[in-house]
């Protein structure tokens, strides 16, 4: 299948001269509707070609979660393969970092997984595959495999160094493709505390000090955020990543865990890139289903973005999937949920909900422009 990519029908504006009387030789203006077609899976300018890390903390609180995850996984899969979307999932660990550290152990930490240790037989199942895509025979069964490492891992909890360290690694060679939209997911009941210095960090016992946050060498966010702006060679309102979390967000959250296995943290800093690249927050006291089926949400809309040709005027946008008019999100009135919405920075349609398309489908949008020049 093909990345989403769009081929753009315009109807370009014709200009009429009028006279204001004979006495004028001022002209006026006026500029046609414009109409911008997408072929879902025909254009440069919009991706389903969506390419999801998963970064899985593997330290020994992360029983529960993960089993959470595997009992809800379906709530985030769903839509990809019902859409039909050219989706690759892969799975890492919040210790990946180390394949930086040993490099004579990079498969070891920093190759994606593909399958787990039975701590009950003591031998490893092995899938095979280490990246799931749309042709996988019965993916949500060989994620689960890949995702269950267990809690056996480090403390140590990187999840931003490890998330750079497997897009990096040439073990990992061609998983994000050049036309691919990147989604980062993190599932992790700590926080992250990446710094160039190994063994440096609070275990999971070490209370949130504020020397750990404020340490001069920890690694900015906001280096993370470059990282991910390098890789996909995107940026602003039109990147083609986001970041993702399930994690803590608030201490009442940390209070009810705690109660099981003490030490976990508030995700600070991973609040901080998720805010900053657009990504969406699921809670781990929260209903696994549905923030799953949330973020999978935020990331569609992300990556099935309509960029038009020309700057409308917002009150005079129609738009139709397959012949049909969708309607606007902010007045739906219909059964279904959803809609699409004119996002001003990126210029472009985004679609939510219900209404998001499916691979293969025609999009029309029709508007008048705002002037002339653009």
């Amino acid at each position: 299948m093909t990345g989403l990519k769009s081929s753009t029908f315009l109807t370009l504006g014709i200009i009429s001269f009028l006279t204001l009387g004979c006495s004028s030789d001022t002209p006026t203006f006026s500029v046609l509707p414009e109409e911008n077609t997408f072929i879902q899976s025909s254009s440069e300018e919009t991706y389903t070609k969506i390419d999801i890390l998963w970064v899985v903390d593997n330290s020994g609180s992360m029983g529960t979660s993960q089993d959470n995850l595997a009992a809800n996984f379906t709530s985030f899969i769903n839509k990809f393969v019902a859409n039909d979307y050219d989706y690759q999932i892969a799975v890492t660990t919040t210790e990946a970092y180390k394949g930086f550290y040993f490099p004579d152990y990079e498969a070891d930490f920093s190759e994606f997984k593909e399958g787990h240790l039975d701590t009950d037989t003591g031998n490893y199942i092995h899938t095979n595959i280490k990246i799931i895509d749309k042709n996988t025979p019965n993916p949500e069964a060989v994620f689960l495999e890949n995702m269950r490492q267990g809690t056996s891992g480090s403390g140590l909890e990187r999840a931003f160094q490890s998330m750079e360290e497997a897009l990096t690694s040439p073990l990992n060679a061609g998983f994000v493709r050049a036309d691919s939209f990147l989604a980062v997911i993190i599932v992790s009941d700590e926080d992250d505390f990446s710094h160039p210095t190994y063994g440096w960090g609070p275990t999971g016992s070490t209370p949130d000090l504020p020397s750990f946050y404020n340490d001069a060498d920890i690694v900015p966010t906001n280096y993370y955020l470059q990282f991910l702006e390098a890789l996909t060679s995107s940026s602003g309102a039109t990147k083609r990543f986001n970041v993702n979390s399930m994690s803590i967000w608030d201490e009442a959250c940390r209070d009810l865990l705690n109660i099981s296995w003490s030490g976990r943290k508030i995700g600070v800093r991973y609040g901080e890139l998720v805010d900053a690249t657009g990504g969406a927050k699921g809670d781990l006291c929260g209903d696994f289903a549905t923030d799953l089926n949330f973020i999978s949400e935020q990331i569609l809309q992300l990556s099935t973005q309509f960029y038009l040709a020309r700057t409308p005027k917002p009150e005079t946008i129609q738009v139709y999937v397959d012949g049909l008019s969708i309607p606007n999100v902010s007045s739906n009135p219909g059964p279904l949920s959803g809609g699409w919405d004119y996002s001003p920075d990126a210029n472009s349609i985004v679609f939510y909900g219900d209404y998001i398309p499916v691979q293969g489908a025609t999009i029309n949008v029709s508007f008048d422009t705002l002037t002339l020049e653009e």
